[in-house]
């Protein structure tokens, strides 16, 4: 079998392969001019890291930092000069272009001689834009979380076709520059929605499998167990190739090509797979190294890393449609005209409809946070509880999000009548997908029960649909929307998945195999989803080992921020500064910390029995990999 991205398909089959609901792979490949997401095209690298420098940017807690630096620092705050990030961006394929097509001549704009007054976070998120925050980086908007470490570019125009790595030449650090379009891990291009139609960039945006395909690849649930899908998944993702010495192998492709039969495979399975073999994966990856199976390691790793390639590949469509979606909701945010933008083929409305029920869902959360932290006295008792309580940038100086009460009602309650104006058309919501429009009447319904009465005696019939292909629908609406950032999509696809667990209830489809490896609880080996975890060693001066033993000061609130950091070294005041930017010194450049580095006779680091519940010191598994991870060896 060659290596090859994805075949081009010349036929489209309908949505009726299963009750109505999944669209065929041929369907979503074909393309009039040949080209496709799926296609095949020269291999390129996922990404490209190039010379570029930010602005220098201090730590997001400014630790060290007096308010006269941190205003003096405001204005060039995480952002990229344009000279740099042309050459940067020029360095991994990018275009040197400036407005209008014209080259840029790379100089960086002068500040205005009158700063504009600051616009407020709220009103900034209620015009749909970002917040700003003197913290630099990507700040939060009603359809997207915020992005500290990200490169902003000074210019809108100067960002990127697709997101691209760069380098801060002054720091080392990378940092990622968002794109304009989503990047496919694949071809290394923007995604490639089809030519042929709306009903083509439908059936990508909800991929399914051709009777042919699910035939031959489907699982048979009833039956179904771990070993027999991993087997499975392994070799429909081998092809066949030469190796070093012109012999031919069977192997899993190298990074990031993958075959037309894994594509197929997971195509046929993807409601069965999803983000639960992810997890599978991984930890069979990591019981390996806990018993130093070093082969096996090795050989789940490269099958975890092919099969992350094929979601990734399979899902660019569907999240290319979605940030389209949100350039459209987002700049219209509170505006309750929503035939004006939000009207559009059939795949442009859902993902319009998925953007605004998602903004609803994370915005409901975030008034649940806000209200719990606002009316929760703090105490010695609960200070961890409601530290991890919502989003904890909330605790930033001039956090760049939203998170008072008041606040995040307002946005709540907009969202909330843009997406019950959307519901209430016709002409926006009747056509949609059904298990979209079956995850908007379920979730008024009260219980599991009603619901799944809901669905055989009037969702189904109603619909045309049967209980069997909608379960199977929502499970892979629920696997295409854990693709989206958690901002602000994770609220919804929670829901989503709890939706699908409730529609299982007393159906062949409740049974989970991945349930022994993944929600098992048992401490040995005997659980087949165990791996062995253990404590390390922590430096003196670490925060680990302060944390450990804090001091009676800090118990009773004595100790300050400041005191905090001297209390944990130099060393540790470096790292945390160096964090979101630039490593900012504090003092001289000359000190001595010969007494901090000075060698001793090695002795155990002391675990306190609370934090180490028996597990064994030191065990070196983690680096077991350490090399092929570092230096891109076989499956690295």
């Amino acid at each position: 079998m060659a290596v090859s991205r994805r075949r081009v398909g010349s036929t489209m089959m309908g949505r009726s392969a299963v009750g109505g609901l999944m669209i065929s792979a041929a369907a979503l490949v074909a393309l009039t001019n040949g080209a496709s997401a799926f296609a095949p095209v020269p291999s390129a690298p996922f990404t490209r890291r190039c010379a570029a420098g930010p602005a220098p940017s201090s730590t997001g807690l400014y630790m060290g930092m007096n308010r006269k630096a941190r205003r003096q620092q405001q204005k060039e705050q995480g952002k990229i000069s344009s000279k740099k990030l042309l050459n940067a961006l020029d360095d991994a394929g990018g275009k040197k272009k400036g407005k209008k097509g014209k080259k840029s001549s790379g100089e960086i704009a002068l500040p205005e001689d009158e700063m504009e007054e600051k616009r407020s976070a709220i009103d900034a998120e209620m015009a749909g834009e970002r917040v700003e925050s003197e913290l630099g980086g990507e700040g939060e908007s009603v359809v997207s979380g915020a992005a500290m470490v990200d490169a902003l570019p000074e210019d809108e125009d100067m960002r990127p076709e697709v997101s691209a790595v760069v380098m801060d030449e002054d720091t080392g650090i990378l940092r990622v520059v968002q794109g304009k379009n989503v990047r496919d891990i694949v071809t290394g291009k923007a995604v490639k929605l089809s030519d042929k139609g709306p009903e083509y960039r439908l059936a990508q945006m909800f991929p399914g499998a051709p009777p042919d395909v699910r035939e031959k690849y489907r699982f048979d649930w009833k039956s179904a167990n771990v070993a027999q899908m991993v087997e499975s998944l392994q070799e429909a993702s081998m092809v066949t190739a030469k190796n070093e010495a012109g012999n031919e192998v069977v192997r899993i492709p190298p990074h990031p090509q993958i075959a037309n039969s894994g594509i197929d495979f997971v195509l046929a399975n993807r409601d069965y797979l999803g983000f639960k073999m992810n997890k599978l994966l991984g930890r069979l990856k990591l019981r390996a190294q806990s018993e130093f199976k070093k082969d096996d390691a090795l050989t789940y790793r490269k099958l975890w890393k092919n099969y992350l390639t094929v979601e990734r590949h399979i899902s660019a469509p569907f999240r290319q449609i979605m940030l389209d979606a949100e350039k459209k909701v987002g700049p219209n945010f509170g505006n309750n005209d929503l035939m004006s933008y939000c009207n559009g083929e059939v795949y442009e409305r859902a993902g319009s409809y998925l953007v605004l029920k998602s903004m609803v869902a994370h915005w409901q959360q975030k008034v649940q946070d806000a209200e719990y932290v606002e009316s929760t006295p703090e105490t010695s008792d609960n200070t961890l509880e409601v530290l991890m309580v919502g989003d904890p940038k909330r605790y930033l100086p001039d956090p760049p999000i939203i998170f008072r009460l008041d606040e995040c009602q307002r946005i709540a309650q907009a969202a909330a009548n843009m997406t019950a104006i959307f519901v209430l058309t016709p002409e926006l919501y009747d056509d949609l997908p059904l298990e979209i429009k079956f995850v908007e009447e379920a979730l008024r319904i009260q219980t599991g029960t009603e619901m799944r009465k809901f669905v055989v005696e009037d969702f189904c019939p109603r619909e045309g649909c049967t209980p069997e292909s909608l379960r199977e629908g929502v499970r892979r609406l629920a696997v295409q929307l854990d693709s989206m950032q958690i901002d602000p999509y994770g609220d919804l696809r929670n829901t989503v998945v709890r939706l699908c667990d409730a529609m299982a209830v007393g159906t062949d489809d409740e049974k989970d195999p991945y349930q022994p490896f993944l929600v098992n609880f048992k401490n040995g080996y005997d659980n087949p989803g165990f791996f062995q975890t253990y404590t390390f060693d922590h430096d003196k001066l670490s925060l680990v080992a302060f944390l450990d033993n804090p001091t009676e000061e800090l118990e009773e609130g004595k100790i300050q921020g400041d005191d905090l950091i001297e209390q944990l070294g130099k060393d540790a005041q470096r790292n945390l500064m160096g964090f979101m930017g630039a490593v900012q010194t504090v003092g001289k450049e000359d000190d001595d910390l010969s007494a901090q580095v000075k060698k001793k006779e090695y002795e155990p680091y002391q675990v306190p029995e609370t934090r180490a519940l028996g597990r064994p010191h030191m065990m070196g598994w983690l680096e077991l990999l350490e090399d092929e991870e570092r230096f891109g060896g076989e499956g690295g």
